[in-house]
């Protein structure tokens, strides 16, 4: 009976020091460890359970009198306690910051790979939009937002960054890092969290997505989706700023962090990048001329940095040679690939060139689709008329028109039209052609799925920016230098419909510097076009 009363007392004694380890470590109300992940780490349900047969089965030996309930009753208990030295140990675990790190990155795993996409559907799954478990993590960031809790947001980034998933779990998973990513900045932005510790905690996150991307066959997607959030969030950062919302301490930091990211995108997809800071940025992770050219479009999206230093990577993805010009001279890298893949004696014979002819079909398909690309780059421009606070400005980040001009320049000296007639006939075939199955815009279309990745930044179809439509025809017409003649371009701009001019004029005056200042719309597209004259204007003067 001695035996019996001490394996009583143990497991008292393993059951209060259980409630005290919790009491000391876990809230109540906190839903990030949940309760019933604590006990599934620690099976104390189990645990419980044995201990009540155990006092079960004993107190019926004592009651009446049977030794054999009693004895049952006995090794009951001390195989109770066994268990409880496990479950105490497994919770003393718990009680350290790093035991529950681990306990929550598996949680978070498990319950990522539980939501796996379904094939042929979008990643933003009706489990995973309504998973209580990535719900209650998603909560639980928002709560250390708002309390301005720099420790424990770096935890649940650490969290997030270092859950293992399987492949088929990786769209779902990056679905979680960028929701948790534009938590983060609107919080700086907009609730006043230390920028630093957000843009150290956004590092993690876009390395973590990146890394993720280089183990999915298809990276373009997710890949683009993060270029143009990361174009989309510098804008925002100084448009804030500018109206008084934001600090100018967090735009700058995140200013500086969009550009630094967009540069480390560009690396992993560069065949080979001017400068890498690892071996995995070595080699590109886009494998075909679909992705690469899903994700470019995307990428020249929202006027971010480093836009026309993409099409380099482009250029040598879809060719398998390298791009030696320089587009700050005003070099056109679209017509020279346009000359590679369809011309006579410049034409390239390798196999990755041949893979962009069967993606393009056509060589009309190639500049119809390179017009729509240029469409939606075009209508995201910054807003020209915003003051650039000095503290602001960054490498590939500036008010500079030049810079503007040689990213506008990149798409107007694609000129597959010489007349005013003929750009009529381009811009007719933009509004009204519908993109054929099997061409590389529906191509593009159907490897999206629909995933939209919960960004604020919605994709918007071409065909939808009517303004931005004639705009990327007037640029392909407007003068490249001063003594050439914009009478082709004023004869388009007459061909229009009055309606239709004085929104490309709108569109011109928010995105084209100087066109504000001009009350003709005709002349307002003229001036602002004028800013493709000041690329290459310094080697113009010294000839």
């Amino acid at each position: 009976m001695d035996a019996t009363q001490f394996s009583i007392a143990f497991f008292a004694t393993l059951l209060t020091g259980e409630a005290v380890i919790f009491a000391l470590t876990f809230s109540a109300a906190s839903s990030w460890p949940s309760l019933r992940a604590i006990d599934g780490h620690i099976a104390f349900r189990e645990w419980v359970l044995i201990g009540w047969f155990a006092a079960l089965f004993t107190g019926c030996g004592l009651l009446g009198d049977s030794a054999v309930s009693a004895t049952y009753g006995a090794l009951l208990f001390l195989l109770a306690n066994i268990f409880g030295v496990f479950s105490f140990v497994r919770l003393f675990g718990l009680a350290s910051i790093g035991g529950r790190n681990q306990l929550l990155r598996r949680t978070l795993a498990e319950a990522l790979t539980a939501q796996t996409v379904g094939a042929g559907r979008g990643p933003l799954s009706y489990g995973l939009e309504h998973d209580p478990i990535v719900n209650s993590y998603l909560g639980t960031v928002s709560q250390a937002t708002t309390g301005n809790d720099p420790t424990a947001i770096r935890h649940l980034v650490d969290q997030l960054v270092g859950a293992e998933v399987p492949p088929e779990a990786i769209d779902n998973t990056i679905i979680v890092h960028l929701d948790v990513l534009h938590r983060l900045v609107r919080a700086t932005l907009a609730g006043g969290v230390d920028p630093i510790q957000v843009v150290s905690c956004a590092h993690a996150l876009i390395d973590s997505v990146i890394g993720h991307c280089r183990r999915l066959s298809d990276p373009a997607p997710p890949l683009g989706a993060l270029s143009r959030y990361l174009a989309w969030l510098a804008n925002t950062a100084l448009l804030m700023s500018v109206r008084g919302v934001a600090s100018s301490r967090a735009a700058r930091e995140l200013a500086a962090l969009t550009t630094d990211a967009r540069l480390k995108i560009l690396r992993c997809v560069d065949p080979d990048p001017k400068s890498a800071a690892n071996q995995d940025e070595l080699g590109s992770i886009l494998t075909g001329p679909l992705q690469v050219l899903l994700w470019t479009g995307d990428f020249t999206e929202f006027h971010g940095a480093h836009q026309a230093s993409a099409l380099y990577g482009t250029y040598e993805i879809l060719t398998g040679t390298k791009f030696m010009g320089n587009y700050w001279d005003g070099a056109s890298i679209l017509t020279q690939l346009r000359q590679s893949l369809y011309g006579g004696e410049g034409r390239v014979s390798t196999p990755e060139a041949d893979a962009a002819r069967r993606a393009f079909g056509s060589v009309e398909a190639y500049d119809h689709f390179w017009a729509l690309v240029s469409v939606t780059a075009l209508a995201t421009l910054r807003d020209a008329r915003l003051p650039h606070p000095p503290e602001l400005v960054r490498p590939e980040f500036t008010p500079n028109h030049q810079l503007l001009g040689a990213y506008l320049r990149t798409f107007a000296t694609h000129r597959y039209f010489t007349s005013a007639t003929q750009a009529r006939e381009a811009l007719l075939s933009l509004v009204c052609r519908a993109d054929p199955p099997g061409s590389a815009a529906a191509e593009i279309r159907h490897s999206r799925g629909g995933r939209t990745y919960r960004l604020p930044v919605p994709l918007i179809e071409p065909q939808q920016r009517p303004a931005a439509m004639v705009l990327a025809i007037a640029c392909r017409l407007a003068p490249l230098t001063p003594d050439e003649s914009d009478a082709e371009l004023r004869d388009l701009l007459a061909l229009l419909p009055p309606p239709a001019l004085q929104a490309t004029a709108r569109l011109a005056a928010r995105v084209l510097p100087g066109a504000a200042e001009e009350s003709d719309p005709v002349e307002a597209v003229v001036t602002g076009l004028a800013v493709l004259q000041l690329v290459g204007a310094h080697t113009r003067e010294g000839t």
